[in-house]
């Protein structure tokens, strides 16, 4: 069985990587620099006498009327954005005449305000701020508010969209452990809650990504988060507690669709906590949509035992399944000592190029007719084990669709009464929970 990279992943025109920007290995730490992406009332009044800024408002139409900042216009609808891309939101923008000589002031529902960041940061706006007071703070500084429009004149953007905000799945695709790179998937209300699977990260994501929530690095009773807390905070996401990510790393964020709420508070967070951060915009909706992309599904012990019944009804036998692919990355005295009925023993390596080809020898030797839409089953230790999250990726490299990451290893398999199979004998013996055999 010949093991090709993905399409689409591969590198372009002798290129040595096919991301479409380099993306350096992490260094030693640097000095953070933390950019001035919020604005005070004081500046902002200076700002919008200077002619320099234009105020945009985040909030409903209602609101607006009722009252806004000097010179302010009023921001599109997220409705207003279909067929959704960044050319119709470019053409927003100069309807309203924001065409990125003077500095994009946003304020209003953080939401929203966030999301309007990063659009404007990706259209090719050179300052966007947000005013994090909102229209209290304003006032409280002796400010005047507005009943009547603004009207600017529209007309063409003078400046092209960025080329380092946003990727799209081609690049997402050759960046699986990849050194330097961090997929988060927003698309849940919650992380890693106690290291708890979050539904929809669980039911399916993007390979070597991490669920991450940034709703929940928001002060309770609004505004910003202080930039150097939030950057520690940043520091604590991983895949397990004690493993967290580097943050010289260029972490990639990816929700629903384009107009998930979630992407553009993250992307703000990141850039507010001095951190390089993109957009994966089409997200989990564009990576599925043709079926030809990988995705690692977290399946507990209950639904990996139904699958192996079906070949193996007792769970007494150690012959490898035709109908899936079974990977133990435990080390071998464990494996001996007790495994899944039917996995393979595959020798784990940290060099994702060692694991790479240890993955691809081991599969074609056992399974040299397997397809790669074939269930591909990963499993080891228990739930703080990373072992099985970095094979998955590298399995996704080597053309696999259909990664089920059992998550909760050997322990979970114990822990439900499920037999396990002695290297050097070839029948089933029952373990307890506890640890210890037990009769069948």
């Amino acid at each position: 069985m010949a093991f090709l990279l993905l399409s689409g992943a591969g590198p372009a025109d002798g290129q040595k990587s096919p991301l479409q920007w380099p993306v350096p290995p992490p260094g030693p730490p640097r000095e953070p620099v933390f950019p001035r992406l919020l604005i005070d009332p004081g500046e902002l009044a200076g700002r919008l006498k200077a002619g320099s800024a234009v105020p945009l408002d985040a909030r409903d139409a209602g609101l607006f009327e009722k009252g806004h900042l000097p010179h302010a216009v009023l921001a599109w609808r997220p409705d207003e954005e279909v067929p959704w891309g960044i050319e119709r939101v470019r053409a927003l923008m100069s309807e309203r005449g924001i065409l990125g000589d003077k500095a994009v002031v946003i304020y209003g529902d953080r939401e929203k305000a966030a999301r309007l960041f990063w659009l404007l940061r990706w259209a090719g706006c050179p300052e966007v701020r947000i005013f994090g007071g909102g229209l209290v703070a304003w006032q409280a500084a002796g400010g005047a508010l507005k009943t009547s429009a603004s009207r600017l004149s529209p007309s063409e953007l003078r400046r092209p969209p960025s080329g380092t905000v946003a990727v799209g799945s081609a690049w997402v695709a050759g960046s699986f452990g990849e050194e330097g790179v961090e997929l988060l998937d927003v698309r849940d209300a919650r992380g890693w809650d106690t290291w708890q699977t979050p539904p929809l990260f669980g039911t399916g994501h993007i390979p070597y990504s991490l669920p991450f929530d940034p709703g929940a690095l928001l002060p309770a009773n609004g505004g910003w988060p202080d930039p150097v807390e939030l950057r520690r905070r940043l520091g604590t996401l991983g895949p397990r507690a004690g493993d967290p990510v580097k943050l010289e790393s260029t972490f990639v964020l990816y929700g629903e669709g384009p107009q998930d709420p979630r992407l553009g508070l993250g992307y703000f967070l990141f850039s507010l906590a001095g951190l390089e951060v993109r957009v994966f915009p089409g997200g989990w909706q564009e990576w599925t949509a043709a079926g030809d992309h990988p995705v690692v599904r977290v399946i507990p012990a209950a639904e990996l035992a139904s699958l192996l019944k079906r070949e193996n009804p007792g769970l007494d036998q150690d012959r490898h399944p035709r109908g899936l692919i079974l990977l133990d990355l435990r080390e071998h005295r464990d494996f001996a000592i007790g495994h899944l009925p039917g996995a393979l023993f595959v020798p784990y390596s940290s060099t994702t190029e060692i694991l790479s080809e240890v993955l691809a020898m081991r599969i074609e030797r056992e399974w040299p007719d397997a397809d790669h839409a074939l269930p591909l089953v990963l499993y080891c230790y228990g739930s703080d084990c990373i072992r099985s999250r970095e094979a998955g990726a590298q399995a996704a490299r080597l053309g696999f669709r259909n990664v089920l990451w059992f998550r909760g290893g050997i322990r979970e398999w114990r822990q439900a009464g499920y037999p396990l199979i002695d290297a050097a004998i070839p029948t089933a013996r029952r373990v307890s929970p506890e640890g210890g055999a037990a009769r069948p």
